[in-house]
């Protein structure tokens, strides 16, 4: 009888054993699988007029810039098959399509934190539309040496850099960026040769800096909730302020000249047609304005 326990207890010692085993090769297995993954994409974009790009990116670091002319090149980085990035180009009369991808609502789901990195470069010989969908991310948008024909940005909470640090070589009729409880800094406005913007903001902070080569009227309309404002621009460039905010909310508006409870212009307000008219409205803000010497 004593063997035979002796047998027994041998007998479950080694499944035991075999259990935490199998369980930990199976779980090795798992985390490899989950390791990170890189991939890179490069896409010769043909004989084409334009080229419409569409991002949808979950969270994550995004960072965009110029690139190869006629090429999109991608460096994608992950560490979930949930977070593999789906990407899609065609051409239609003329026009490029192409459309990159990842499931927003599963990856926000995934624990946190994760590794989740796009680096995307497009072409600069091609005028682009580009359209921007996130959930919450941070990166830059360089769209420096990029020929933007139209900019639209949706994102959840962010924290962003978009920049022109050279005129952008065509019309740019609109620029909309949607932004949930973020801090955004646009670089360089001036320089994006715009005719009209639109932004959207959650609480949090922006900058707009209007340095660069302004050549046209642009119109300017920033819609936030409880946030601080800061717009840069320079002492040479006429400029029109109208505020409509809460009695509380706050303005720091040296050098211009005060019209009335709203609305503010600069000295050299009227003189051009090469003009900014900013409109600002929102709950509780402050808004700051610097001016820029050249």
């Amino acid at each position: 009888m004593i063997n035979l326990k002796s047998q027994t207890k041998k007998r479950i010692i080694l499944l035991i054993l075999f259990f935490l085993v199998f369980s930990f090769i199976a779980y090795e297995s798992n985390a490899n699988a989950d390791e990170v993954t890189g991939e890179k994409k490069v896409i010769p974009l043909g004989e084409v007029n334009s080229l419409k790009v569409r991002i949808k990116f979950g969270a994550g670091r995004l960072d965009l810039t110029s690139g190869k002319e006629d090429f999109f090149e991608g460096d994608f980085q992950y560490e979930n098959s949930i977070l593999k990035p789906h990407i899609d180009y065609e051409v239609l009369g003329g026009v490029g399509v192409l459309n990159l991808s990842q499931s927003i609502k599963k990856d926000i789901s995934l624990p946190w934190p994760y590794k989740n990195i796009w680096n995307l470069k497009l072409p600069s010989n091609i005028p682009l539309q580009l359209y921007i969908y996130s959930a919450t991310y941070n990166g830059n948008i360089d769209l420096t040496n990029l020929r933007i024909e139209n900019f639209y940005l949706k994102s959840g909470a962010s924290q962003t850099n978009i920049i022109f640090n050279k005129p952008n070589l065509v019309d740019l009729k609109n620029i909309n960026i949607k932004t949930g409880a973020s801090t955004v800094k646009i670089i360089g406005l001036a320089n994006a040769n715009f005719d009209e913007m639109n932004f959207t903001g959650g609480a949090g902070s922006y900058t707009f800096d209007f340095s660069g080569e302004l050549t046209k009227k642009s119109k300017v309309n920033i819609n936030t909730g409880a946030a601080k404002i800061i717009l840069k621009i320079p002492s040479n460039t006429g400029t029109k302020i109208i505020s409509r905010n809460f009695p509380a909310s706050k303005l720091d508006i040296r050098g211009f000249i005060k019209i009335n409870d709203q609305t503010y212009i600069s000295p050299e307000y009227g003189k051009s047609d090469v003009e900014l008219d900013i409109e600002i409205k929102g709950g509780l803000v402050d808004v700051e304005v610097i001016s820029l010497t050249n």
